[in-house]
Order: C-alpha cells, then sequence, then structure tokens
C-alpha cells in the first residue's frame, strides 16, 4: 500500500513539474476552452480608444460635424465588432441605414473580445483619419502595438493574433459601408452666401469660411431622412421694436451686458470650439465614459452606450445642419448689430452656419435622452474639462447637464430662445428614435 501511494505522488509531481515548464501559450488555451463573454470583461479597451479619438480630433482641429461622424462610427465598431460575445446582442445591420451584414468569427476559434475591439477601432479610426495626419496614425498604431502587446500577458498569442485580425476584418466592412455615406461628394460642393434678404445668415467675422452646408446630405444613421425630427421655426423674422423676434435679441443683448460670472463660465464650459476640446459631441463622450466608471460598467453594455451614443451624436449633426441650412436663420450679434447696437459683441464667438436650430441644444438633448433612456436619472461628475483648465462640474441627471449646455448658448449670445427651446425638441426626437428603432439586445436595454 505504502508502494502505491509512493508511486503516486511521484507521478503527480512529474505531472505537475510538466505543466510549469508547459509553455505559456498551451496553458492557457487548456484553460481557455470557450471565449469569455464581452459581459466579463472590462471596459477600458473602448474607454481609451474613445479617448485618443477626442485628443486627436482636438489635434487636428477637426470640425464639429465632421467629429460627430468620428465618433458614430467608431461606436458602432466598438459594438459591432465584440458583438458574437454577447450571447443575446443583436447585430445593427438592417437596422442602420444600409449596413450589411458583418463578418463572423471562425467556428471553433478562440477569441479575445478585448482584442477584437482592439483591432477594429484602430482601423477604423485610422482608416477615417487621411494618411496626411501622421501624428494621429502614429498614435493609432502606438495605442494598437502596446496594447496588444499588454494583452498577452494574459492571452496566448495565437488568440491574441486571430483576434486583431477578425477585429480588423469587422473594421474593413464598417470602412467600406462609410465610404458610401456621401461624405467625400460632399468635399466638392460649393455653397454661395445668400444676399439681398436681411433675415439671411451672414459670416459674423473677417474671413469666416462656412462650416459644412452640405452635411444634411450626409447619410443618417438611424434616421429615415435628415428633417425627420426637424422643429419648424415659430418666430418670424421682423425689425420692429415690438415684434416678438426683436424681442428675443433684446433679451440677448440684456442678457449679454449683465452676465454674472457663473453664467460667463457656464457659457465658456460648453463652448468646445473646434481646436480647443474634442468638440461639443466629444464632450459627451467624454460623459460617457465617466458614466460607464460611475455604473461599472462592462464591456458589453459600454459598448451599447458608445454606440448609441455616437448615432444619436452623428444624427444630429446631420439633422440640425440639414435644417439650418434650410431655414438660413442670421445669427443674434447680426440682428443686434443692426437693428439694437451697432458695437455689441457676443461672450461667444457664433458658429460659422445659421442660427436655427441651436445645435449645442440639438446634440446635447440627444445625447441626455439616450443615457436616461439606457440608464434613467443618473447623478454624475463631469470632469472632462479639466484638461482646458475648467472646472469640475456636478449633475443630478444627464438632463440636468443637457438643459446647462443648450442655456449656454443663450449666455453666450449665439443662438436665440426658440432655437434653444424648438432645438431641445429636435435632440430629444432624435434621442428617442435611436432608442425606440434601434435592438442591441433580446433583454430590455435598461435592466
Amino acid at each position: 500500500m505504502k508502494t502505491i501511494w509512493r508511486i503516486t505522488l511521484f507521478s503527480a509531481l512529474i505531472l505537475a513539474l510538466g505543466l510549469l515548464v508547459l509553455p505559456q501559450s498551451n496553458r492557457t488555451l487548456a484553460q481557455d476552452a470557450t471565449s469569455v463573454p464581452a459581459g466579463d470583461l472590462e471596459p477600458t479597451i473602448l474607454m481609451k480608444w474613445m479617448q485618443l479619438l477626442y485628443d486627436r480630433v482636438e489635434a487636428e482641429k477637426i470640425s464639429a460635424p465632421e467629429a460627430s461622424r468620428l465618433y458614430a462610427y467608431a461606436g458602432i465598431s466598438g459594438y459591432q465588432s465584440i458583438l458574437p460575445g454577447m450571447p443575446d446582442g443583436i447585430s445593427m445591420s438592417g437596422q442602420l441605414t444600409s449596413l450589411p451584414d458583418m463578418p463572423q468569427p471562425d467556428e471553433g476559434k478562440i477569441y479575445d473580445w478585448v482584442t477584437v475591439a482592439n483591432g477594429s477601432l484602430s482601423t477604423v479610426i485610422g482608416g477615417l483619419f487621411p494618411k496626411s495626419a501622421a501624428d494621429t496614425q502614429k498614435a493609432v498604431k502606438s495605442l494598437r502595438d502596446s496594447e496588444a502587446k499588454d494583452r498577452q500577458s494574459e492571452i496566448d498569442p495565437k488568440i491574441i493574433k486571430q483576434s486583431l485580425a477578425y477585429g480588423d476584418t469587422v473594421a474593413k466592412t464598417l470602412l467600406e459601408w462609410a465610404a458610401a455615406d456621401n461624405y467625400t461628394e460632399t468635399r466638392s460642393m460649393t455653397w454661395e452666401t445668400p444676399a439681398g434678404d436681411p433675415s439671411l445668415w451672414a459670416p459674423t467675422a473677417k474671413d469666416m469660411k462656412v462650416v459644412e452646408p452640405f452635411w444634411g446630405q450626409i447619410r443618417p444613421f438611424a434616421l429615415y431622412s435628415a428633417d425627420a425630427c426637424a422643429q419648424q421655426p415659430n418666430l418670424t423674422f421682423d425689425a420692429k421694436k415690438e415684434s416678438s423676434f426683436y424681442l428675443q435679441a433684446l433679451e440677448i443683448k440684456n442678457m449679454g451686458d449683465n452676465l454674472t460670472d457663473a453664467e460667463k463660465a457656464t457659457a465658456q464650459y460648453w463652448e468646445d470650439n473646434p481646436g480647443e476640446t474634442g468638440t461639443n459631441a466629444g464632450h459627451w463622450v467624454m460623459i460617457g465614459s465617466q458614466v460607464i466608471d460611475v455604473l461599472q460598467l462592462k464591456l458589453e453594455r459600454a459598448s451599447m452606450l458608445y454606440a448609441l451614443m455616437g448615432i444619436s451624436l452623428g444624427d444630429s449633426y446631420i439633422s440640425a445642419l440639414s435644417l439650418n441650412y434650410q431655414i438660413n436663420l442670421l445669427r443674434p450679434v447680426t440682428y443686434i448689430q443692426k437693428y439694437i447696437d451697432p458695437k455689441w459683441q457676443s461672450l461667444v464667438a457664433a458658429p460659422a452656419f445659421p442660427e436655427y436650430p441651436s445645435v449645442h441644444a440639438v446634440v446635447a438633448e440627444a445625447a441626455a435622452e439616450v443615457l436616461t433612456r439606457m440608464f434613467g436619472t443618473v447623478g454624475f461628475t463631469d470632469s472632462s474639462g479639466q484638461a482646458n483648465k475648467l472646472d469640475v462640474r456636478s449633475y443630478t441627471s444627464f438632463e440636468a447637464a443637457a438643459t446647462e449646455s443648450s442655456t449656454s448658448r443663450l449666455y453666450g449670445g449665439v443662438d436665440f430662445r426658440t432655437g434653444i427651446e424648438n432645438g431641445m425638441r429636435q435632440g430629444r426626437c432624435i434621442g428617442d428614435n435611436v432608442i425606440d428603432y434601434i435592438s442591441l439586445r433580446s433583454l430590455p436595454q435598461g435592466e
């Protein structure tokens, strides 16, 4: 009996020593018989890529409409690439306009969904920025390579390689889809500023170049048309002092002349000029990242947040700018200088596109509506402005932040009250459309 026990113990020791000298890759494959679901993985990879995108949008001085397009495709890329790692996940193919079926992973292969997302996002972001953006291309490659290398400390290199390859395959399909959204065609279109009508928009600064007059022709993501949520103006241009239009302009002038320090700070907090931040769309993406931290979301739910948020931002700019150039209404500063006070200046510089509706209001309400419909009323602290030496702000809800963002344009003197209020309605419509018509899982989204 003792002899048998000794032989058994000796055999066990030999087996243990054999396992210790097995290559790391063999141990990993033996331990991970199946791919770990996306719902069990951390969302850090998505947050890193969204931060990089925000930083590069700022560094490359990307316009706000173009930035919204980038955030939308990046969000969709993150979700679609890891979809096979979600047991209850539903593809956006057939739900988003003209989105084709996505490539499927090979049966029997193990995938690391963190690395799949790394591959897809790096290829999509790198593909959407021009090759001439050398610093951005370098940053994209650096993050992709460093994340893949770090992941190899936990995952078999063979799995890393096939995961990157699958992510790249999904990304290439998405880039082909993006190439057909009419963006390239609008680059060569020309627009002349209409003249002869005092109600029409005119540049508010010397050498101002109009921003994206044909953006309404970009293919929408979830809206069935660019004007599906359009809120037509209920205020008519009028130069008479007793008119409602004059009174709204006078409100802006009087407010601008008597702004409190708190109101000035609010206007500047939400200004988000291209080249100074990652734009107002990026501001909401960064809020989304902070929500992921607050709610401790995993990779699966975080990918849903970025996807739906990105779609709402992309559709917001398409919808808002489509109506902006149809109505083509002058900015408050133009009206005030002509009819009230020729020396008046707004606190915030007016954007280089027409006033109605307030794009800030459309974007803020669309994003807030998506977040509220997904997660309910959530208090959060927004620290995204610290890099630009802005204060940290706390909000009791997403709607509270959106209302402040919208109202900031009144303080800044760049949008009429009607443009803000109707812009908020338009944004809520866009946000509701995203949630109501895009299903990402077979379970309720707001559990």
